[in-house]
């Protein structure tokens, strides 16, 4: 399956021009978890464009090494794939409707064979004002989660630089009753977060309560019962005429709910080639 989307997205990108290719490498560092050490994540993201039409399809695989914190012990590793597509149709230059959809293939969790659905709609004003609203619905074995999104963003410049402001909320709502032998406890969450991006800089946080998150506009998914309530992110680039470098930073922090461990850090530092066709 894997071969078949990458030579899905070499053809693609050979065929469509207004295209971009994308790819990510990034390691994970972690501390306080019950039994993860370290990891690698690697991402591959095509997208094509007109103005009508915008459609991405991406993969990301994880792997992450594991010992047991208290028997000290070797686990096996944790092999993670997730499919990702999304198609936006600009009905007008103000409106424009969209669908997203990801597929996870997990060796350990219970999440393993997950399908997150999505559907949105965007209104963008003559001003550079723009409003977001997004349902997504993840499927899992035993049980389902659905997430609503409303985002504002506004588009303005500085000294001649353009910089995108966006203020976003997620209300999460788990639908069932157990994550493999866990039982939830608390099933309602709702996090908001600010994102600030120009041409060359980045910077982000999601503050308050949430799990099972849906992000990146429906082309991520965290689908492990980890309890996260901060999140900081910051990235910084340089933009050449077809080709693009970025370093990312993202910090978070949280509990494991089945292990029932509190202040869990997840690190990654990751490295980002976009060319432009």
């Amino acid at each position: 399956m894997k071969k078949t989307f990458y030579t899905i997205l070499v053809l693609s990108s050979s065929i469509y021009a207004d295209s971009t290719i994308l790819y990510e490498y990034g390691n994970k560092d972690y501390k306080n978890p019950m039994s993860k050490i370290d990891g690698k994540v690697q991402n591959i993201k095509y997208k094509y464009f007109n103005k009508s039409h915008e459609l991405q399809l991406g993969i990301q695989s994880d792997n992450v090494n594991r010992k047991h914190s208290i028997l000290n012990i070797n686990l096996p590793s944790l092999d993670v794939e997730k499919y990702s597509a999304k198609y936006i149709y600009n009905l007008n230059d103000t409106l424009s409707l969209k669908g997203s959809f990801i597929k996870i293939i997990d060796n350990l969790a219970p999440t393993d064979q997950g399908k997150v659905y999505g559907l949105g709609v965007n209104y963008n004003s003559l001003k550079g004002f723009s409003t977001s609203l997004n349902y997504y619905k993840s499927d899992y074995n035993s049980f389902n989660v659905n997430q609503y999104d409303i985002s504002f963003s506004k588009v303005f410049k500085i000294d001649g630089v353009k910089l995108k402001t966006t203020i976003i909320a997620k209300k999460i709502d788990i639908d069932g009753s157990n994550y493999g032998a866990y039982i939830f406890k608390d099933k309602d969450y709702f996090t908001s977060g600010v994102n600030y991006q120009s041409l060359t800089l980045g910077a982000g946080a999601f503050f308050g309560e949430r799990i099972f998150t849906v992000l990146d506009n429906g082309m991520k998914v965290q689908h492990h019962a980890m309890h996260q309530d901060k999140t900081y992110m910051f990235s910084i680039g340089k933009k050449f005429k077809n080709f693009d470098i970025i370093a990312k930073y993202s910090y978070q922090n949280g509990k494991e709910l089945p292990e029932n461990r509190d202040d869990i850090d997840t690190k990654v530092t990751a490295i980002s080639l976009i060319y432009k066709f």
